[in-house]
């Protein structure tokens, strides 16, 4: 715990450093050492530059850096009434009535299951921040190479 005498130790310190760095600056003039004092930079503030990339070379700048699978893509969930959340392949027939069976029968069970491939539709909808075509649904995300 510090006391109220700490301040005054604390400046006692700062004095105590600062004569010896004054006596080891001494002691380098004198061996003839050259030494300097750093003194803070300037730096000068810019602007961003305006990407001049096209929309399609960022999206293929985007599939570059996040490599993964391109027979699928993830889609976030988050349940409103448990607060869980989680991951599960973009489903063409997700909730579609007469087909989806959903909550009844789990996505992986089910026979009317069609993953929907990564396309660079996907990928501008996600930098765009738009949820895939989908209000409801959470953002799409890259699925690491794993076999399929």
């Amino acid at each position: 715990m510090r006391s109220v005498g700490d301040s005054m130790d604390g400046a006692s310190e700062v004095a105590r450093l600062r004569a010896e760095n004054d006596r080891l600056i001494a002691l380098l003039e004198s061996h003839g050492i050259y030494w300097q004092a750093s003194q803070p930079k300037n730096h000068e503030v810019r602007e961003p530059e305006p990407s001049r990339m096209s929309t399609a070379e960022k999206v293929a700048l985007f599939r570059r850096l996040f490599r993964g699978r391109t027979d699928v893509y993830p889609i976030r969930w988050e349940a409103k009434t448990s607060g869980k959340s989680g991951y599960s392949p973009a489903c063409a027939n997700e909730w579609r009535a007469g087909v989806c069976e959903k909550p009844r029968i789990k996505c992986g069970d089910c026979s009317n299951r069609v993953l929907i491939p990564l396309s660079d539709v996907v990928i501008y909808d996600h930098l765009a921040g738009a949820c895939c075509g989908q209000e409801d649904q959470g953002h799409a995300s890259e699925v690491p190479n794993q076999p399929a």
